[in-house]
C-alpha cells in the first residue's frame, strides 16, 4: 500500500462536529474539510458505521477521508446511534431507525454553508448496509453510493442464516455486537455526561442472537428489512470478494435488478476493503472512488460508465491452503449482467458416482453424514484483521471422503465460470428436519481438492423459506437452490466432484437428530454458469496499485493476532474448534487513548450426538487514559435440545477495578425446523 502525504488539497480535522437528530438525540461525527471550501461550496462523501471513530477503525478511516478531503471532497464519519460518542440507544436490526438517522445526516450535510447539497456514501459491511439502506429512501441529497460486502436482504444474506440454516457465525456476530454496545464514549469529548451514557447503554444492551433466532423463516420481521431496488434512484456501485460467503452474491443481484446507472467489482478477497484486500491481488479502490463521485457529483467524464458492468477475478485451479496471500488468477470482464454469454452447463449426478451429461438409470443411494463434517470449510467471511490467519477453505480430501461424491471425467480443456451455480437433488429423508450441503471441488490429478463453491439448504423450507413445513420421512421431494456465486477456472485434466452431505458444521448448527438422506442419482442435477473466453480476455481490465492517505496514528504496545485451532477428543468423541483473536493493546497517540480487545470462540460437538453441540463466545474491552480505565467483558452461550435453543449471556462492566454492571440473560427459543 502506497501512503501518500502530497494530495492536490490541504484540509482540516475537525473532531467534535456534533449532528441533531428531530427526536433531540445527537450523533458525533468526524469532518475533513478540503481548503476549497473557504471559497467555494464542495460536495460530501460520508460513512455511517457503529465501530467508534476514535480508536479501533479510527487508522483506517483517516486513510480514506484524508484522502477524499486532499482531493476536495468533505468527508465524514459519523458514529451511528448509541455508538462511539453519539448519543441515543442502538437497536436489534434497528435498519429502518438507522437509514433515517442516515438520511437526517445528508440533509444536515447539505445545509452546512460548505455544501453544494450534494452527498456520496461510502462504506464496507455495516457501512455497505447503510449505503443501500440509504439508497432505498431516495434522498434528493444523495448522489453516488460505493458499498462492499454489503446485503440488500439481511435474512438470504449476512451472518445469521444460509438457505434457512442457522449459521455459528451468528453467535459470534451477536456476541461481537453485545460486546461493541457495552463501549462508553469518550469523556474528552462528551464531558461528564460520558457515565450516564455509558450506564443507559448497558442497560439497553442484549444479546441479539435471541432476535434472531426468534425469526428462522423469512416472515414479516425480515420482509420489512428488506430493500427494494425500484426505489433506488442514486448511482450504485458494488463490490465484494469471493472469499466473503456472507454478501458477495449481493453484486450479481444489484447489477441484475437496478435500472440507475450500476457497476460493480469482485475480487479475490475476504471481509475487507478493495484496496486492503485479502487474498490479494488489492486494487486501487480510492483511485476508482474518485472516478466514481467525480462523475456524479463533479459532472466530469471519467470514462468510468464506458467500461465493462462488471469486472471480477478469475481464480485459477491451484491446491487449497487455509491462507493465501495472493490468489492466482486474472481479471474478466462482462458487459452485462446477467451476462448473455454464459451459458448454463447441466451435470447429472449419474446412480455410478459419475457427474455425466446424462443421468442414465435412477439409483438410491442412502447416506448419513458425520456430525464433524466441515472441518475444512473455514471461516464464513474471512476478515484477516489482524494478519495473515488460517481463514480459507482447505483442502477438502476430509470432507469429501466423508461425503457422497460424483466426480466428472478428467476435463479435456479449461473449463471457466462465472455466477450462480444451482443444483436440483431429488431426494428422501429419515426424520421431519433435515439440511443438505453441496460443495463443487476442483479435484487435482494428485488427489488435492479445493472447494470452488457451496451451498446449504433447510429442507423444511423447500416450498419457499416464508413458509417451513416439516418433512415426512420416506417421501420424495425435489428441492432446487443456489450455491454461493462463485469464478473459478478449472485446468485442463482436472475433475468437478459434487460433494453432498446432511451435515456442515461448524458452518451451520446441527439438526436436530442425526439424518439419514436417501438421494435419487440419475434424478438429481447441477448446473454450471460455464463462461466462454472473449477476444478482450486477451486485453484484461487493469486497475492502479492501491494507495491512500496517511492512517491514524497509533504506537503498538503488544502484538494482535488470530488463531484457529482443532482438536479432537478421541475417548469421548468430542471435537472442538478454538478461535483467538487480539486487536493488541494500542495506543492512539494523538488523543493519549490506549485501546486493547480479545476475543474467544469455542464450538464443539460429540460424534453421532447432534444435541451435544455448544457455542460459546467472550468479547473484553480495555480502554485507558490516565486514571481513567475501562473494561466490558461479554459472553454467549448456546446450546439446544430437540426443540429449543438455549441462550444464556452475561455482561459486566467495570471501571478501575470496581465491578459498576453486571446482568444476566437466559432464553428458550424455538427451534422451528433448525
Amino acid at each position: 500500500m502506497k501512503t501518500v502525504t502530497r494530495l492536490p488539497h490541504r484540509y482540516t480535522e475537525t473532531e467534535d462536529c456534533w449532528i441533531p437528530m428531530p427526536d433531540g438525540v445527537t450523533l458525533a461525527a468526524k469532518l475533513w474539510l478540503p481548503d476549497i471550501a473557504r471559497t467555494q461550496r464542495v460536495p460530501a462523501i460520508v460513512e455511517v458505521i457503529p465501530y467508534r471513530k476514535r480508536d479501533i477503525y479510527a487508522p483506517r478511516d483517516a486513510m480514506h477521508h484524508r484522502y477524499f478531503a486532499g482531493h476536495g471532497y468533505a468527508a465524514m464519519r459519523v458514529d451511528m446511534r448509541g455508538s462511539g460518542d453519539s448519543g441515543g440507544i442502538q437497536g436489534v436490526f434497528a435498519i429502518g431507525d438507522e437509514a433515517e438517522d442516515t438520511v437526517q445526516v445528508l440533509k444536515w450535510i447539505a445545509r452546512q454553508s460548505w455544501s453544494d447539497g450534494q452527498v456520496g456514501m461510502f462504506g464496507i459491511s455495516w457501512g455497505g448496509f447503510q449505503g443501500i439502506q440509504t439508497a432505498n429512501r431516495a434522498p434528493r441529497e444523495l448522489k453516488a453510493v460505493i458499498a462492499q460486502s454489503f446485503a440488500p436482504d439481511r435474512y438470504r444474506y449476512s451472518q445469521v442464516y444460509r438457505g434457512g440454516c442457522v449459521l455459528l457465525r451468528s453467535i459470534r456476530w451477536s456476541s461481537q455486537l453485545f460486546g461493541y454496545k457495552s463501549r462508553p464514549p469518550d469523556p474528552q469529548l462528551v464531558g461528564e455526561k460520558w457515565r450516564d451514557m455509558w450506564m443507559a447503554r448497558l442497560e439497553h444492551d442484549t444479546p441479539q442472537v435471541v432476535a434472531a433466532l426468534k425469526h428462522p423463516a423469512y416472515d414479516r420481521y425480515w420482509r420489512e428489512r428488506a430493500i427494494d431496488f425500484r426505489r433506488i434512484k442514486a448511482p450504485f456501485y458494488a463490490l465484494s470478494g469471493w472469499a466473503d460467503g456472507a454478501y458477495v452474491g449481493a453484486v450479481g443481484e444489484t447489477l441484475a435488478n437496478l435500472s440507475t446507472p450500476v457497476k460493480g467489482i469482485i475480487g479475490p478477497w475476504g471481509h475487507r476493503y478493495g484496496h486492503l484486500g485479502v487474498p490479494g491481488p488489492a486494487i486501487g479502490l480510492l483511485q476508482e472512488a474518485l472516478r466514481w463521485y467525480d462523475r456524479w457529483m463533479r459532472g466530469r467524464d471519467t470514462g468510468i460508465m464506458r467500461e465493462p458492468k462488471l469486472i471480477a477475478w478469475m481464480p485459477r485451479s491451484v491446491p487449497a491452503k487455509p491462507f493465501l496471500a495472493e490468489s492466482p488468477g486474472r481479471w474478466v470482464a462482462e458487459n452485462e449482467w446477467p451476462s448473455p454469454r454464459i451459458r448454463r452447463r447441466r451435470f447429472f449426478l449419474a446412480a455410478d458416482g459419475t457427474l455425466a451429461g446424462r443421468g442414465g438409470r435412477a439409483r438410491a443411494l442412502a447416506w448419513k453424514s458425520p456430525q464433524t463434517l466441515g472441518l475444512a470449510c473455514g471461516e464464513l467471511m474471512p476478515w484477516f484483521q489482524h494478519g495473515a490467519s488460517p481463514e480459507l477453505p482447505g483442502d477438502q480430501r476430509t470432507d469429501d471422503g466423508q461425503s457422497l461424491c460424483f466426480d466428472s471425467a478428467p476435463l479435456g480443456q479449461d473449463l471457466e465460470i462465472l455466477g450462480t451455480t444451482q443444483v436440483m437433488l431429488t431426494l428422501a429423508v429419515d426424520r421431519p428436519a433435515a439440511f443438505v450441503c453441496v460443495r463443487v471441488c476442483d479435484l487435482a490429478p494428485g488427489g488435492a481438492s479445493t472447494r470452488v463453491t457451496y451451498g446449504v439448504m433447510n429442507l423444511t423450507h423447500r416450498d419457499g423459506a416464508d413458509r417451513p413445513r416439516r418433512l415426512e420421512p420416506g417421501v420424495q421431494y425435489k428441492v432446487r437452490f443456489p450455491l454461493i456465486d462463485s469464478a473459478y477456472s478449472f485446468a485442463r485434466g482436472h475433475r468437478i466432484r459434487v460433494a453432498v452431505s446432511t451435515t456442515y458444521w461448524p458452518l451451520i448448527w446441527p439438526s436436530p437428530e442425526p439424518v439419514t438422506l436417501t438421494l435419487f442419482a440419475g434424478r438429481s442435477a447441477l448446473w454450471l454458469p460455464v463462461r466462454p473466453r472473449a477476444r478482450h480476455d486477451d486485453t484484461p481490465p487493469k486497475f492502479p496499485a492501491p494507495e491512500s492517505a496517511p492512517p491514524f496514528t497509533r504506537t503498538a504496545l503488544t502484538p494482535g493476532g488470530r488463531d484457529r485451532t482443532i482438536r479432537t477428543d478421541l475417548g469421548r468423541g468430542e471435537t472442538v474448534v478454538e478461535v483467538l483473536d487480539r486487536s493488541g493493546r494500542n495506543r492512539y497517540d494523538d488523543i493519549d487513548l490506549v485501546a486493547e480487545a480479545r476475543s474467544t470462540e469455542r464450538y464443539s460437538v460429540i460424534e453421532e450426538d447432534p444435541l451435544s453441540a455448544t457455542a460459546e463466545v467472550t468479547w473484553t474491552w480495555e480502554f485507558e487514559r490516565g486514571g481513567w480505565r475501562i473494561r466490558t467483558n461479554s459472553r454467549t452461550h448456546v446450546s439446544c435440545t430437540k426443540r429449543h435453543f438455549l441462550v444464556r449471556a452475561r455482561l459486566e462492566a467495570y471501571e478501575g477495578d470496581r465491578r459498576v454492571f453486571e446482568r444476566d440473560f437466559e432464553e428458550r427459543v424455538p427451534r422451528s425446523g433448525n
